[in-house]
């Protein structure tokens, strides 16, 4: 029997270390006014899933909300996009453009495949020409990541139909704030 539980180590970095897509654990506590990026996914029946959130500790700032709201943007246009025979280059290309509008850096790939490791080919990248299929199971993982400061990447499993794609993850996209 293939194996269920965690697809990879679970990642929860807060403040500064958010600005690390795949930061290791720390001993640095949660402070008030902090992100709090998660990306974490499950492994059932040996097939991998993904998903990342943040929180906010406290509040949000002017930057944070702008940064948000910009990665929301791009998941949305990325998610809404994708259908089967697709080549996903077209829209990341023009998803890169927005990036260089706002000045923005590209640390990683738009999302990648999965299945029964948590990272496989193809990668969504315009380095690639991915041509998508009905079935295909993958991640849409726009992120932005301010060194030093924060990040913030919003990530679902995506499921790719004949006619569009159907998200896996049912967890709402909006900004939550932890109050203190």
């Amino acid at each position: 029997m293939v194996g269920n539980g965690i697809a990879f180590e679970t990642i929860v970095a807060s403040g500064p270390n958010s600005s690390m897509p795949h930061a290791v654990p720390t001993d640095r506590k949660i402070e008030s006014k902090d992100i709090v990026q998660f990306d974490f996914g499950c492994k059932v029946n040996g097939y991998c899933s993904d998903f990342s959130r943040v929180l906010f500790i406290g509040g949000i700032t002017e930057e944070e909300e702008k940064v948000y709201n910009f990665v929301l943007k791009e998941y949305n246009f990325i998610s809404k996009s994708l259908r089967d025979d697709l080549n996903i280059k077209d829209v990341l290309k023009e998803s890169e453009s927005h990036y260089k509008e706002k000045n923005y850096e590209l640390l990683h790939s738009f999302g990648h495949n999965l299945g029964l490791d948590v990272h496989e080919e193809p990668v969504l990248s315009t380095r690639y020409e991915t041509k998508l299929k009905k079935n295909m199971l993958l991640t849409v993982e726009p992120g932005v990541y301010i060194p030093g400061k924060f990040g913030i990447r919003i990530e679902d499993t995506i499921l790719i139909t004949k006619d569009g794609s159907n998200s896996l993850t049912k967890s709402a996209k909006n900004v939550i704030i932890i109050h203190e």
